[in-house]
């Protein structure tokens, strides 16, 4: 990607792919990239540290849509965070012992009074996970529930500008 990104939509599946669920955006990520291939208005990245996402939000992006898991009990159950409500919120509600070195809501603070984010179109799609254990893969019940999560994130992808 270069500065000033004439794209609309960036996707940022986030997680580590060694921590079982946590790895969860980036399977989405993946996932959507083999379906939607290249496309002249979004793109799709992974990430497994959040300040990156502040790098990601002054490439001139109309909307980013993230998508991370959640230690909530309710597997696959997706959560829609928007930005205005990120800026109020307390970050070890959503994530109260985040894998990342910076969690998502400190990034988008950090943007947004940085001037990075005003005038970008934030959300977070947490997915609820259990197992954040060492190993490859989602648990089964996050993995029977994957192409429901996929169908959110193009369900926000198609919701620009609402």
């Amino acid at each position: 990607m270069v500065r000033g990104s004439r794209k609309s939509i960036l996707v940022v599946g986030m997680g580590n792919e060694y921590r079982r669920d946590d790895g969860i955006g980036v399977v989405v990520a993946r996932h959507l990239k083999s379906i939607v291939g290249r496309s002249d208005d979004v793109d799709i990245v992974e990430a497994v540290d959040a300040s990156n996402i502040i790098d990601m939000m002054e490439m001139g992006y109309k909307k980013i849509i993230i998508v991370d898991a959640l230690p909530f009990n309710t597997v696959g159950e997706v959560y829609r965070f928007r930005k205005g409500s990120l800026l109020n919120m307390n970050s070890h509600l959503i994530h109260p012992s985040s894998t990342h070195a910076m969690d998502i809501i400190e990034a988008v603070r950090l943007a947004e009074t940085l001037g990075i984010a005003n005038d970008i179109d934030v959300v977070i799609l947490g997915v609820g996970s259990k197992d954040f254990g060492i190993g490859k893969g989602l648990s089964k019940e996050l993995e029977e529930r994957m192409e429901m999560v996929v169908g959110e994130v193009i369900k926000e992808m198609n919701a620009m500008g609402e």
